[in-house]
């Protein structure tokens, strides 16, 4: 009985060390997912500029630099506060039901699987929610304050 025991005890210790680290796991996966997804290009400012050169502790506090298009001028959301008022299922929903503005591209969310949408949540869940909220939207029909890229606008 007591060798019964002791090998339960292992195996649970086991399961508790693996589940533990499966956060670990999947927020080192999340940050691997924001930089081979190019989330910093739009949402950390300065990152393409000073060519990805940005300490992580400024990473994604979104941008002041806006998209204009024909659809208006939209900004790169701050997503450490946007996150962090956001549960993993209605991230999952979000990824999955989003129509961002341009240049956003929502299709590329809409078609990641749930194990790296999940990782991505949790990376950025385990960022400080720094910085303050992006600008709000320009309607098309006005004219932003710089700094903004001009997208190409469609032919008349």
């Amino acid at each position: 009985m007591r060798r019964f025991r002791s090998l339960a005890g292992f195996i649970l210790l086991g399961l508790a060390c693996s589940a533990s680290a499966q956060p670990a796991v999947d927020i080192e996966r999340g940050r691997y997912l924001v930089l081979i997804g190019h989330c910093n290009n739009c949402h950390t400012a300065n990152y393409a500029e000073r060519q990805g050169d940005v300490p992580e502790r400024e990473w994604l506090m979104g941008n002041r630099v806006g998209w204009r298009s024909a659809a208006g001028t939209a900004y790169p959301t701050n997503l450490r506060i946007y996150f962090s008022n956001l549960t993993e299922d209605a991230w999952l929903h979000a990824a999955r039901n989003m129509r961002s503005r341009p240049p956003m591209p929502w299709w590329s969310l809409r078609d990641t699987n749930d194990d790296d949408l999940r990782a991505i949540y949790r990376y950025l869940r385990s960022l400080t929610p720094l910085g303050q909220p992006a600008p709000a939207f320009v309607p098309p029909d006005r004219m932003p304050p710089p700094p903004f890229v001009q997208l190409p606008m469609p032919p008349k």
